[in-house]
Protein backbone atom coordinates (compact mmCIF):
# COMPACT_ATOMS: atom_id res chain seq x y z
CA UNK A 1 0.00 0.00 0.00
CA UNK A 2 1.36 3.41 -0.62
CA UNK A 3 2.26 5.99 2.31
CA UNK A 4 -0.13 8.53 0.22
CA UNK A 5 -2.74 5.98 0.97
CA UNK A 6 -1.44 5.19 4.58
CA UNK A 7 -1.66 8.84 5.15
CA UNK A 8 -5.23 9.47 4.11
CA UNK A 9 -6.57 7.21 6.77
CA UNK A 10 -4.63 8.97 9.41
CA UNK A 11 -6.60 12.13 8.70
CA UNK A 12 -9.91 10.15 7.44
CA UNK A 13 -11.29 6.96 8.92
CA UNK A 14 -11.90 3.69 6.55
CA UNK A 15 -15.84 3.61 6.41
CA UNK A 16 -17.08 0.00 7.01
CA UNK A 17 -17.72 -0.97 3.11
CA UNK A 18 -13.82 -0.11 2.35
CA UNK A 19 -12.95 -2.41 5.24
CA UNK A 20 -14.99 -5.45 3.73
CA UNK A 21 -13.93 -4.73 0.65
CA UNK A 22 -10.14 -4.53 1.56
CA UNK A 23 -11.24 -7.65 3.86
CA UNK A 24 -12.76 -9.62 0.63
CA UNK A 25 -9.45 -8.60 -1.68
CA UNK A 26 -6.60 -10.01 0.77
CA UNK A 27 -8.83 -13.60 1.56
CA UNK A 28 -9.22 -14.00 -2.09
CA UNK A 29 -5.57 -13.75 -3.32
CA UNK A 30 -5.42 -10.62 -3.65
CA UNK A 31 -3.14 -9.47 -0.96
CA UNK A 32 -0.27 -6.67 -2.20
CA UNK A 33 -1.80 -6.47 -5.16
CA UNK A 34 -4.30 -3.39 -4.55
CA UNK A 35 -3.92 0.08 -3.78
CA UNK A 36 -6.23 2.42 -2.17
CA UNK A 37 -7.10 6.12 -3.87
CA UNK A 38 -4.20 5.18 -6.62
CA UNK A 39 -2.94 8.22 -7.92
CA UNK A 40 -2.73 7.73 -11.88
CA UNK A 41 -0.50 10.05 -13.72
CA UNK A 42 -2.84 12.44 -16.04
CA UNK A 43 -6.27 11.64 -13.84
CA UNK A 44 -7.44 14.21 -11.78
CA UNK A 45 -9.99 11.85 -10.01
CA UNK A 46 -8.92 8.72 -7.90
CA UNK A 47 -11.31 5.59 -8.24
CA UNK A 48 -11.19 4.01 -4.62
CA UNK A 49 -9.09 1.20 -5.62
CA UNK A 50 -7.09 -0.60 -8.35
CA UNK A 51 -5.77 -4.11 -8.77
CA UNK A 52 -3.38 -5.39 -10.49
CA UNK A 53 -4.93 -8.51 -12.35
CA UNK A 54 -2.91 -10.79 -14.97
CA UNK A 55 -1.38 -7.42 -16.22
CA UNK A 56 -4.90 -5.85 -16.10
CA UNK A 57 -5.75 -2.42 -14.45
CA UNK A 58 -9.10 -2.90 -12.58
CA UNK A 59 -10.49 0.09 -10.73
CA UNK A 60 -13.58 -0.13 -8.38
CA UNK A 61 -15.40 2.58 -7.09
CA UNK A 62 -16.94 1.46 -3.52
CA UNK A 63 -20.16 2.91 -2.26
CA UNK A 64 -22.74 2.47 0.97
CA UNK A 65 -25.81 2.21 0.24
CA UNK A 66 -27.56 3.76 3.87
CA UNK A 67 -31.10 4.85 5.11
CA UNK A 68 -32.41 7.83 3.50
CA UNK A 69 -34.11 10.37 5.24
CA UNK A 70 -37.29 10.38 4.41
CA UNK A 71 -37.34 6.53 3.99
CA UNK A 72 -40.69 5.01 4.15
CA UNK A 73 -41.94 2.43 6.69
CA UNK A 74 -42.88 -0.82 5.59
CA UNK A 75 -44.77 -1.87 3.52
CA UNK A 76 -44.61 1.11 1.19
CA UNK A 77 -44.40 1.67 -2.52
CA UNK A 78 -40.31 1.23 -3.00
CA UNK A 79 -38.37 2.10 -5.82
CA UNK A 80 -35.38 -0.60 -5.64
CA UNK A 81 -33.72 0.75 -8.58
CA UNK A 82 -33.11 4.13 -7.39
CA UNK A 83 -29.75 4.02 -5.44
CA UNK A 84 -28.28 1.97 -7.20
CA UNK A 85 -29.00 4.67 -10.47
CA UNK A 86 -27.74 7.20 -7.99
CA UNK A 87 -24.51 5.97 -7.52
CA UNK A 88 -24.33 4.82 -10.77
CA UNK A 89 -23.86 8.11 -11.91
CA UNK A 90 -21.33 9.41 -8.56
CA UNK A 91 -19.31 6.84 -10.19
CA UNK A 92 -19.47 8.00 -14.04
CA UNK A 93 -18.09 10.58 -12.96
CA UNK A 94 -15.32 9.35 -11.21
CA UNK A 95 -14.66 7.02 -14.04
CA UNK A 96 -14.85 9.74 -16.81
CA UNK A 97 -10.79 9.68 -17.53
CA UNK A 98 -10.53 5.79 -16.69
CA UNK A 99 -12.21 4.87 -20.23
CA UNK A 100 -9.34 2.49 -21.55
CA UNK A 101 -9.12 0.74 -18.10
CA UNK A 102 -11.32 -2.04 -16.43
CA UNK A 103 -14.12 -0.10 -13.90
CA UNK A 104 -16.49 -1.15 -11.36
CA UNK A 105 -19.34 0.25 -9.09
CA UNK A 106 -19.13 -1.92 -5.86
CA UNK A 107 -22.23 -1.01 -3.62
CA UNK A 108 -22.75 -2.26 0.14
CA UNK A 109 -25.84 -1.92 1.88
CA UNK A 110 -25.93 -0.47 5.40
CA UNK A 111 -29.65 0.05 5.95
CA UNK A 112 -30.77 0.90 3.02
CA UNK A 113 -34.33 -0.83 2.92
CA UNK A 114 -35.29 0.08 -0.75
CA UNK A 115 -32.27 -2.01 -2.00
CA UNK A 116 -32.72 -5.11 -3.00
CA UNK A 117 -29.54 -7.65 -3.93
CA UNK A 118 -31.71 -9.92 -6.45
CA UNK A 119 -29.67 -9.95 -9.66
CA UNK A 120 -32.74 -9.12 -11.70
CA UNK A 121 -32.77 -5.67 -9.84
CA UNK A 122 -29.16 -4.68 -10.22
CA UNK A 123 -29.87 -5.62 -14.25
CA UNK A 124 -33.39 -3.35 -14.06
CA UNK A 125 -31.13 -0.54 -12.46
CA UNK A 126 -28.49 -1.29 -15.64
CA UNK A 127 -31.23 -1.77 -18.26
CA UNK A 128 -34.70 -1.18 -17.65
CA UNK A 129 -37.24 -1.58 -15.15
CA UNK A 130 -37.82 -5.37 -14.70
CA UNK A 131 -41.06 -6.81 -15.97
CA UNK A 132 -42.67 -10.07 -17.47
CA UNK A 133 -44.09 -10.71 -20.59
CA UNK A 134 -46.36 -13.39 -21.88
CA UNK A 135 -47.96 -14.42 -24.90
CA UNK A 136 -51.55 -14.84 -24.88
CA UNK A 137 -53.51 -17.47 -26.46
CA UNK A 138 -56.67 -15.87 -27.94
CA UNK A 139 -58.39 -19.25 -28.76
CA UNK A 140 -57.99 -20.51 -25.34
CA UNK A 141 -58.14 -16.79 -23.49
CA UNK A 142 -55.15 -17.33 -21.58
CA UNK A 143 -51.43 -16.72 -20.78
CA UNK A 144 -49.03 -19.29 -22.51
CA UNK A 145 -47.16 -19.81 -19.03
CA UNK A 146 -43.76 -21.43 -21.22
CA UNK A 147 -43.80 -18.11 -22.39
CA UNK A 148 -42.99 -16.00 -19.47
CA UNK A 149 -39.81 -14.14 -19.98
CA UNK A 150 -38.10 -11.08 -18.17
CA UNK A 151 -38.11 -7.88 -19.36
CA UNK A 152 -36.94 -4.34 -19.04
CA UNK A 153 -39.05 -1.16 -19.63
CA UNK A 154 -36.94 2.48 -19.27
CA UNK A 155 -35.39 4.49 -16.83
CA UNK A 156 -32.17 1.80 -16.79
CA UNK A 157 -28.81 3.90 -16.90
CA UNK A 158 -26.65 2.21 -19.08
CA UNK A 159 -29.23 2.60 -21.91
CA UNK A 160 -30.17 6.23 -23.79
CA UNK A 161 -33.88 5.97 -24.52
CA UNK A 162 -33.91 8.72 -26.56
CA UNK A 163 -30.82 8.51 -28.78
CA UNK A 164 -31.66 4.71 -28.46
CA UNK A 165 -27.96 4.07 -28.03
CA UNK A 166 -25.70 2.49 -24.56
CA UNK A 167 -24.20 4.33 -22.02
CA UNK A 168 -22.10 4.39 -18.96
CA UNK A 169 -20.03 1.97 -21.26
CA UNK A 170 -16.68 2.67 -18.75
CA UNK A 171 -18.73 0.68 -16.05
CA UNK A 172 -17.82 -2.99 -16.40
CA UNK A 173 -20.05 -4.12 -13.73
CA UNK A 174 -22.08 -3.70 -10.59
CA UNK A 175 -20.40 -5.34 -7.71
CA UNK A 176 -22.91 -6.07 -4.42
CA UNK A 177 -20.38 -6.20 -1.67
CA UNK A 178 -21.87 -8.49 1.12
CA UNK A 179 -21.39 -9.97 4.84
CA UNK A 180 -22.15 -13.84 3.95
CA UNK A 181 -23.08 -16.30 6.90
CA UNK A 182 -20.92 -19.30 6.57
CA UNK A 183 -22.67 -21.81 8.45
CA UNK A 184 -21.95 -25.03 5.86
CA UNK A 185 -20.26 -26.78 8.41
CA UNK A 186 -23.05 -26.81 10.93
CA UNK A 187 -25.65 -27.88 8.27
CA UNK A 188 -23.13 -31.33 7.50
CA UNK A 189 -23.20 -31.56 11.30
CA UNK A 190 -27.45 -31.26 11.16
CA UNK A 191 -27.87 -33.62 8.04
CA UNK A 192 -25.33 -35.77 9.96
CA UNK A 193 -27.68 -36.10 12.86
CA UNK A 194 -30.68 -36.01 10.86
CA UNK A 195 -28.94 -39.71 8.84
CA UNK A 196 -28.30 -40.99 12.70
CA UNK A 197 -31.83 -40.55 13.94
CA UNK A 198 -33.32 -41.67 10.81
CA UNK A 199 -36.00 -38.65 10.57
CA UNK A 200 -35.81 -34.90 9.97
CA UNK A 201 -35.95 -32.17 13.01
CA UNK A 202 -38.99 -29.87 13.43
CA UNK A 203 -39.88 -27.13 15.80
CA UNK A 204 -38.16 -26.80 19.00
CA UNK A 205 -36.44 -30.30 18.78
CA UNK A 206 -34.53 -28.65 15.59
CA UNK A 207 -33.90 -25.68 17.85
CA UNK A 208 -32.31 -27.83 20.56
CA UNK A 209 -30.08 -29.85 18.19
CA UNK A 210 -28.61 -27.02 16.53
CA UNK A 211 -27.61 -25.08 19.42
CA UNK A 212 -25.69 -28.30 20.67
CA UNK A 213 -23.66 -28.35 17.37
CA UNK A 214 -23.03 -24.91 17.44
CA UNK A 215 -20.27 -25.62 20.34
CA UNK A 216 -18.28 -27.52 17.78
CA UNK A 217 -19.27 -26.27 14.26
CA UNK A 218 -19.57 -22.35 14.69
CA UNK A 219 -20.45 -20.13 11.96
CA UNK A 220 -18.92 -17.19 10.46
CA UNK A 221 -19.49 -14.04 8.56
CA UNK A 222 -16.94 -14.01 5.07
CA UNK A 223 -17.28 -11.16 2.84
CA UNK A 224 -18.53 -12.03 -0.60
CA UNK A 225 -19.22 -10.54 -3.89
CA UNK A 226 -21.87 -11.32 -6.79
CA UNK A 227 -20.84 -9.45 -9.85
CA UNK A 228 -23.24 -8.59 -12.35
CA UNK A 229 -21.93 -7.40 -15.63
CA UNK A 230 -22.96 -4.88 -17.91
CA UNK A 231 -23.60 -6.41 -21.20
CA UNK A 232 -22.42 -2.51 -22.82
CA UNK A 233 -19.04 -2.63 -21.27
CA UNK A 234 -16.42 -1.23 -23.46
CA UNK A 235 -13.99 -3.57 -21.35
CA UNK A 236 -15.75 -6.74 -20.02
CA UNK A 237 -14.97 -7.69 -16.45
CA UNK A 238 -12.44 -10.38 -16.63
CA UNK A 239 -13.42 -13.91 -16.58
CA UNK A 240 -11.40 -15.29 -13.64
CA UNK A 241 -11.82 -12.41 -11.58
CA UNK A 242 -13.71 -12.73 -8.13
CA UNK A 243 -14.34 -16.27 -7.95
CA UNK A 244 -14.24 -16.52 -4.54
CA UNK A 245 -15.70 -19.96 -2.97
CA UNK A 246 -18.83 -17.97 -1.61
CA UNK A 247 -18.61 -15.55 -4.85
CA UNK A 248 -21.49 -15.76 -7.63
CA UNK A 249 -21.67 -14.02 -10.95
CA UNK A 250 -24.42 -12.90 -13.48
CA UNK A 251 -24.86 -12.41 -17.48
CA UNK A 252 -27.74 -11.17 -19.60
CA UNK A 253 -27.74 -12.84 -22.71
CA UNK A 254 -28.65 -10.83 -25.45
CA UNK A 255 -29.52 -13.38 -28.46
CA UNK A 256 -32.34 -14.91 -25.42
CA UNK A 257 -33.42 -12.01 -22.77
CA UNK A 258 -32.43 -14.71 -20.53
CA UNK A 259 -30.64 -13.58 -17.08
CA UNK A 260 -28.28 -16.72 -16.39
CA UNK A 261 -25.72 -17.41 -13.42
CA UNK A 262 -23.01 -18.31 -14.89
CA UNK A 263 -20.71 -18.75 -11.77
CA UNK A 264 -20.98 -19.85 -8.25
CA UNK A 265 -18.52 -20.33 -5.93
CA UNK A 266 -17.72 -23.99 -4.94
CA UNK A 267 -18.27 -23.72 -0.88
CA UNK A 268 -21.91 -21.67 -1.68
CA UNK A 269 -22.99 -24.72 -4.20
CA UNK A 270 -22.37 -27.02 -1.56
CA UNK A 271 -24.70 -24.70 0.85
CA UNK A 272 -27.05 -24.97 -1.75
CA UNK A 273 -27.36 -28.32 -2.08
CA UNK A 274 -27.22 -29.24 1.63
CA UNK A 275 -30.30 -27.09 2.08
CA UNK A 276 -31.93 -28.02 -0.84
CA UNK A 277 -31.71 -31.56 0.89
CA UNK A 278 -33.08 -30.35 4.01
Amino acid sequence: MSKTALAYRVMEPQNESEKIFEQYLDSNVFKGKWTHEPSMPGKSKKPDYLLDYNSQKCFFEVKELRKKPKEPTLPAHINPYLSLRTEVNEAREKFREYKEYICSLVVFNIGDSSFRPDPRIVFGAMLGNLGIAADFDIEKGEVIQESKRNVFGDSGKMIDYKGKQSQNTTISAIIVLEKFLDNIEIEKAMRDEEKRHGKKFEGSEWTSIRMKLYKDHPVRNVPRVVVVENPFARKPFPEGLFNGLFDERWRWIKESGEIDRIFVGSKLKELEELKNKS
